[in-house]
């Protein structure tokens, strides 16, 4: 089996039922997801077939949560294309929700694995890319599940145009360790931090969202990585 085609979705799709508001708030995936036959993970999906509007740059989120932070940047940038990907329905449910009152032309999503979407879009499509808070995979023999290898990170960096950003958070301090040493030692990808500063703090427009105000059990910081495609 093509390696690509394999499904990378770990874990129980729904951990809890969907009331009624987000339950209807479903009703709007089928209108706003990328179609399942442009998913063909060969590097030839342009996003401006995605959208019925012209945009200035465009954005990729993957696993975006409940989608809080993806919906206040599309409420900060209308001008903006964006992209989003989470394959856990409760996640999708509040994002849709959140966006009902949005015109919404402006975003595609993907209820799976995001490398789906990222194999399948041409190079140097995007603007940028959002990792924020992914899952840290524990274990050891896990390792290999997180989204940010030396695999993927060749695909970001395909689909990133040149100067484009690779932008990262997590509050899992051997998490922060393995994101930038594997995305610092890609040939592609320069580390925009020059101080600890630079990595301890948000910059001042950055979107906080709930998760980053409670943080998960046992943190104590959370790290945000800038990089830029050379």
């Amino acid at each position: 089996m093509d390696k690509h085609k394999e499904k990378r979705v770990y874990g129980r799709r729904q951990s809890r039922p969907l009331n009624k508001s987000r339950a209807e708030a479903m009703q709007l995936l089928p209108s706003l997801s990328v179609p399942e036959d442009l998913l063909k993970e060969d590097g030839n999906l342009s996003p401006s077939s995605l959208f019925d509007c012209d945009y200035k740059q465009c954005w990729f989120e993957i696993g975006f949560g409940s989608g809080e932070h993806l919906s206040a940047l599309m409420r900060r940038h209308p001008d903006y294309a964006w992209l989003g990907a989470e394959p856990y329905i409760n996640g999708m449910a509040a994002f849709l929700k959140d966006i009902q009152d949005l015109d919404r032309q402006n975003v595609r999503v993907h209820m799976d694995d995001a490398m789906m979407l990222a194999n399948s879009l041409g190079d140097g499509s995007l603007d940028g890319i959002y990792i924020l808070n992914p899952d840290p995979w524990h274990k050891k023999r896990h390792h290999k599940r997180r989204i940010v290898n030396p695999a993927n990170l060749d695909v970001f960096s395909r689909i990133l145009k040149p100067g484009g950003k690779l932008i990262m958070s997590t509050d899992v301090p051997y998490l922060a360790d393995w994101m930038v040493t594997h995305a610092a030692r890609h040939k592609d990808f320069k580390w925009l931090a020059k101080s600890a500063k630079d990595w301890q703090s948000p910059p001042n427009d950055w979107v906080t969202t709930a998760y980053e105000v409670k943080g998960a059990k046992g943190a104590k910081q959370m790290v945000y990585l800038f990089f830029n495609k050379t």
